[in-house]
């Protein structure tokens, strides 16, 4: 979210929106029948559709954008800070790791930021080291936010392939820490990333939040539903968009921080 402005979570909106609008066009003709469809009225809940995911969509991009600009961080400083930090966590198992040939592993090679990830690589570990680093990881899991570790396949395939017991014992290790230091694993083929479960906002921020997005969020969607009901039907739409749309605005003012 650091790199996006104010016109980009505009058209972040009209693209989302836009989308929603062509398919829920088509669900529409589809449903009235294709012997004798009502375009019209399907169009116009395609329409009424889009402008809906729009304006939630946007809402919710200047709300982040705002917060944001008002921290008045600089989020490249930080960046760079959070990888010294790792470096300066995983120091003593730079101490520990096995010299294969003068080929040492090094915190300031191994531990960077790829495409915005900050990134551990434990290739030129041993099994009992990268077990170490795990378990460090997990001590100071206070001071660490997303990391991805690179661990390798766990098999050896050619003279550069990481030590095949890194992989187990970095999985054993974080099978057993990880969800009590509130670490989501995502496990992929050759890395395992920890991503924080996220902090529920106060009673404060809900209520912030839901103050935002519910004119908009319960607004939209009573239009929405009021057009989608039919004739006839318009009061009943109205009275079930406006219920939903309170409730979609207490699940999205519950969205957790997992920044940290």
């Amino acid at each position: 979210m650091g790199d996006l402005n104010y016109r980009d979570a505009a058209w972040l909106g009209i693209v989302v929106g836009s989308m929603v609008a062509v398919m829920a066009t088509f669900i529409a003709i589809f449903a009235s029948g294709l012997d004798s469809p009502e375009v019209t009225s399907s169009l116009r809940s395609g329409l009424v559709a889009g402008f809906t995911t729009a304006v939630v969509v946007t809402t919710f991009a200047y709300y982040r954008l705002r917060k944001t600009t008002r921290s008045g961080r600089d989020l490249g400083a930080i960046r760079e800070q959070e990888v010294v930090k790792v470096r300066a966590i995983l120091a003593i198992i730079e101490e520990r790791a096995p010299d294969s040939g003068g080929d040492t592993w090094s915190v300031e090679e191994q531990v960077r930021r790829d495409r915005g990830v900050l990134v551990v690589d434990l290739h030129g570990l041993d099994a009992p080291s990268a077990a170490a680093l795990a378990d460090r990881l997990l001590e100071r899991r206070s001071d660490l936010g997303r990391l991805k570790l690179v661990t390798g396949r766990g098999e050896d395939t050619h003279p550069g392939s990481a030590d095949p017991g890194i992989r187990p014992a970095v999985m054993q290790r974080l099978k057993v820490g990880a969800q009590s230091a509130e670490w989501q694993m995502i496990q992929k083929s050759s890395s395992v990333t920890l991503r924080p479960m996220g902090r529920a906002p106060t009673p404060k921020q809900w209520l912030g939040r839901f103050a935002v997005f519910v004119v908009p969020m319960t607004g939209a969607m009573t239009l929405a539903f009021r057009d989608l009901a039919g004739t006839g039907m318009e009061e009943q739409g109205m009275t079930f968009g406006a219920a939903a749309g309170l409730l979609m605005t207490a699940l999205l003012s519950g969205y957790r921080d997992r920044s940290a």
